[in-house]
């Protein structure tokens, strides 16, 4: 089957390996994080932005901020994707339905996880859900995927 949309195979490590190492580290570094942290405190531009919190809101600035964060979403969405989306070492018709069927059920769940977390959550917590939302389906489809192709490969052993 030909699946153009998919990365080479050796990907796969690699980008596996970068993915939960850096959703660990923005999990242990956004509780922890400091608003006045200095560390990678750069000059940077902003599209939308403010100088402070409750400043007014200007467009096409530069301004100082710390980009740990930013560094560590562009690592998680890049490997992320990287990781979701490498061909497995026999990619057949079956490993395609897996991987169509893994993201629809992604797809279902982090929709849901977000209607419930709409209707139950309020003000400032709620950017956390949306920043949560950014990697939840990529989050769920991983999961999903390597349950189901683990379990897959396990059982055809096993019927043999």
């Amino acid at each position: 089957m030909k699946t153009n949309y998919l990365f080479p195979h050796r990907f796969k490590l690699i980008s596996g390996v970068l993915f939960i190492a850096s959703l660990a580290s923005l999990m242990v570094y956004i509780p922890m994080s400091n608003p006045e942290s200095q560390f990678l405190n750069v000059s940077v531009f902003a599209i939308i932005g403010d100088n402070d919190f409750f400043g007014p809101t200007e467009y096409f600035i530069v301004t100082k901020n710390s980009i740990v964060d930013e560094l560590l979403v562009l690592l998680i969405i890049t490997s992320g994707i990287i990781f979701a989306f490498s061909k497995e070492k026999q990619e057949d018709e079956m490993v395609s339905a897996i991987r169509l069927n893994s993201l629809a059920w992604a797809t279902i769940a982090n929709y849901g996880i977000l209607l419930f977390c709409y209707m139950f959550i309020f003000g400032l917590p709620f950017l956390n859900v949306l920043m949560g939302a950014m990697f939840s389906q990529l989050v769920i489809f991983i999961v999903l995927f390597r349950f189901k192709i683990y379990r897959f490969y396990n059982t055809r052993q096993d019927e043999e």
